[in-house]
């Protein structure tokens, strides 16, 4: 074996270091439309539910107190919005207080609240009216946002909108693996325009609030799915092109829409939407993996040429492939000239070598990157304790601690101690890579 060379990578000072989780899959206890489709036999991979999770709705302290004994600064969550809205305009007032104790339970142990205001999930009544389908459902949303929003306003919160509107678009109305299961490219196309709507929307909201209450804008972002699209044959134009549309299709198009205030409507023209002026302060970006695609494959129905790398995700099974995050981070950056924060990064495996070997090489790209003159303001590992990931249930491990079935106790991995060490360190010495990527 060659014996590679390497030297401390250091980030730059006020980088910030943490970690992201989601209302529905950590807090347990939810019912919304995720939990009452994961009651029909076959739609969860592995035959089980989120009514448990990991039960962070009621150990929230308990997971607080781990993140600041191994050093967070920032956590992101989210809040759920069934809870706090069980019926339309009726606001759970105990539900508010509530996440009041979440916000204020990171604030003095020192860890920033980036909050996310939609992470998958919707209250049976707005699924019912259509969900994303309904032309009024970002009004909807915008409204829900101003009472949050009006209640929290006096907290220290890095907002983000909508959580990976491609996502929900895409896995819900074009490939059907999500609820509500659709199979509809031109209702794929309404979703991602209502959830734009929306995301403007909630920024309008959040800025009115805070102006009416004297106080300074917050940051505001949404958070983008991001990934990594390659032409199976980079010598056949045609898996070229294919490569390239898809690129643009699921991590431009949308992201370019919030930016540039304009919205493509139903015939296919741009209409400038006034809500989504100045509506982005960074952009939160989640890498995962990258995509082969091949033009003699029908991508839309799901067909991708064989996977060729051996490390894996479980469950989602996809690629261990660091280096298409450089290449997304530049581009993000040189065509939006916005600030960056790395707000999803990790894998899911029981195999936590492998869990420190992605953090770390994933981490170089993020350090080439800001060598290279991108403003990237943090990164945030996706998750920290065992949770409920979606249509595979528990088939895939994310979690930097893990978590006992019985008793839910919370046990660190060597992923969460390495975490802790570069945060110390606010970078990757060359001991850490030597001795996990050697």
């Amino acid at each position: 074996m060659i014996k590679m060379e390497y030297k401390d990578l250091i980030f730059p000072a006020g980088f910030k270091w943490g970690t992201a989780s989601s209302a529905h899959q950590s807090e347990g206890g939810n019912h919304n439309d995720w939990s009452e489709w994961e009651q029909v036999q076959g739609n969860v991979k592995d035959g089980t539910d989120s009514q448990v999770a990991c039960d962070h709705y009621n150990r929230y302290e308990e997971d607080f107190d781990l993140m600041k004994e191994f050093g967070h600064q920032v956590h992101r969550f989210s809040i759920e919005w069934s809870r706090i809205e069980p019926s339309p305009e009726r606001w759970d007032e105990r539900e508010l207080e509530h996440y009041r104790r979440v916000i204020q339970a990171l604030l003095v142990r020192g860890i920033q609240p980036m909050l996310t205001l939609h992470h998958f999930t919707n209250p049976i009544w707005f699924r019912d009216l259509g969900s994303w389908l309904n032309p009024e459902a970002p009004e909807i949303f915008g409204r829900y946002v101003g009472k949050l929003v009006s209640e929290l306003k006096d907290f220290d919160i890095i907002w983000n909108t909508i959580n990976e509107p491609m996502v929900i678009s895409a896995m819900g109305y074009l490939f059907g693996e999500f609820p509500p299961q659709r199979k509809d490219f031109g209702d794929a196309q309404v979703v991602s325009r209502h959830l734009l709507m929306a995301h403007g929307q909630a920024a309008e909201a959040i800025r009115e609030t805070y102006e009416e209450s004297g106080k300074n804008h917050p940051l505001i972002a949404p958070v983008m799915s991001v990934s990594h699209f390659m032409p199976e044959d980079p010598d056949d134009p045609d898996d070229v092109e294919l490569a390239t549309y898809l690129d643009e299709l699921y991590n431009h198009m949308w992201i370019k829409g919030a930016i540039t205030g304009k919205v493509i409507d139903a015939e296919g023209n741009e209409m400038r939407y006034e809500a989504l002026e100045n509506s982005v302060d960074f952009i939160g970006m989640n890498y995962y993996s990258r995509q082969v695609v091949s033009s003699r494959m029908d991508f839309l129905n799901g067909e991708m040429p064989e996977k060729t790398i051996a490390e894996r995700c479980d469950g989602l099974d996809w690629e261990v492939f660091p280096d298409g995050y450089y290449p997304l981070i530049k581009t993000f950056w040189e065509r939006y000239g916005k600030p960056l924060w790395m707000t999803e990064n990790g894998i899911g495996t029981m195999d936590d070598s492998l869990k420190c070997r992605y953090i770390i090489s994933h981490l170089q790209q993020v350090y080439n990157a800001i060598q290279d003159g991108v403003d990237i303001w943090g990164y945030l590992v996706w998750t920290w304790v065992t949770n409920f990931e979606w249509a595979q249930g528990f088939m895939s491990d994310f979690g930097l601690v893990g978590m006992e079935p019985s008793t839910l106790q919370r046990i660190p991995r060597e992923s969460a101690y390495l975490l802790k060490d570069i945060i110390e360190h606010n970078g990757i010495t060359k001991e850490i890579q030597q001795r996990f990527l050697q």
